[in-house]
């Protein structure tokens, strides 16, 4: 028996990969409805394509440019590869869907209290009862009881991450709009001409960036999908006789961008592979996606090194179509694939890239 903590992307789809192999799962999930509720702005690059097939009824919308804008008020755009927005509840419904059709078992209103070690077995306590299980996967957020209980915790840091769902004037339903200088960014992320995501991370209170920023984009307050993001640890250790994290349990998530969900699917088929073939965990993901995860902080730690000038000069060295075409040809999920071509594109870029040594 395999148990599985959370039942968001990251406990779903590996709940799904261990079921498809004929492995015994029960997920459990501490809210009533699973997708709720939405702290994410549901953004994935079209990488998931490599790892996941999923419903176009839940494909929001496609961006398919980015605008950058300085603090100066210039700016650069650029096309990409086009990004999904999902509806990010019913993302998590239809990858839960996925593990059920596979055989694995959902249980909600669970709330994981802790464990504790009979023989060989992990007696598993919830708000309303004990069961046992042979292995335990902690995929319960950046809170993580699971590694908690297992002492696997660590030293961890977090950014508070403030979105609201907003109306909005029309804008190019295509095209999502980073603003340098608010936070440690923020965005406009269109869900249609009329609609979008609006929101700015910041490891102290945003508040003050996102008022600006909502009021920037003359927009009107719709509903909060606000939460906080833990910030990759790379001393973190993920595995422990038996108990795994992943996703944001386990700091899985990129430093610059904060985006979780496709490495957390990527991290879930190491797990998957981990588990069934009795290798080690921390071995498989951190070769799969160790390098990208340290890449994204040191990108994030250079850039919250920038002053406003700094800003200014990043948007006018990236609006060169040398650059720019680096970056359309590139996911940003994989920094390793294209930085260096970056700096060699633009050298003044390595004075920037000193600020993270």
């Amino acid at each position: 028996m395999i148990s599985v903590i959370g039942a968001g992307p990251a406990g779903s789809y590996v709940a799904y990969l261990l079921a498809k192999k004929g492995l015994e799962v029960n997920v459990y999930e501490e809210h009533k409805e699973i997708g709720n509720p939405i702290q994410c702005s549901g953004v994935i690059t079209p990488a998931l394509n490599e790892v996941l097939k999923v419903k176009k009824e839940i494909i929001v919308n496609k961006i398919k440019k980015f605008r950058f804008y300085a603090p100066n008020g210039k700016f650069f755009e650029v096309n990409i590869k086009p990004d999904y927005v999902f509806d990010r509840g019913e993302l998590d419904k239809y990858i839960a869907s996925l593990a059920q059709d596979a055989g694995a078992r959902f249980l909600a209103e669970k709330k994981f209290l802790g464990f504790e070690r009979e023989n060989d077995k992990i007696k598993l306590k919830f708000n309303n009862g004990f069961t046992e299980t042979d292995k335990l996967i902690g995929a319960d957020g950046p809170y993580s009881q699971v590694a908690k209980s297992a002492g696997l915790f660590g030293k961890r840091k977090y950014i508070i991450g403030m979105q609201a769902r907003a109306k909005i004037k029309y804008h190019d339903k295509n095209t999502t709009d980073i603003f340098l200088g608010y936070g440690e960014f923020g965005w406009l992320i269109p869900e249609d001409e009329y609609t979008a995501r609006i929101g700015v991370v910041s490891e102290k209170n945003p508040t003050e960036g996102f008022n600006s920023l909502m009021k920037r984009c003359n927009a009107k307050f719709i509903c909060h999908q606000s939460g906080m993001i833990p910030l990759y640890n790379p001393k973190i250790k993920t595995e422990k006789n038996g108990i795994y994290l992943i996703g944001d349990a386990a700091t899985h998530v990129k430093a610059s961008t904060h985006g979780s969900i496709l490495y957390s699917l990527l991290v879930g088929q190491c797990l998957s592979k981990a588990i069934t073939e009795n290798k080690s965990y921390e071995n498989l993901w951190r070769k799969k996606i160790g390098r990208e995860l340290w890449l994204h902080l040191k990108i994030r730690n250079t850039l919250l090194k920038f002053k406003e000038n700094d800003y200014n000069k990043l948007v006018e060295y990236f609006a060169q179509e040398k650059v720019k075409n680096i970056l359309s040809e590139n996911v940003r999920d994989f920094p390793s694939k294209f930085i260096l071509k970056l700096l060699l594109s633009e050298p003044r870029l390595l004075r920037y890239s000193l600020k993270a040594l």
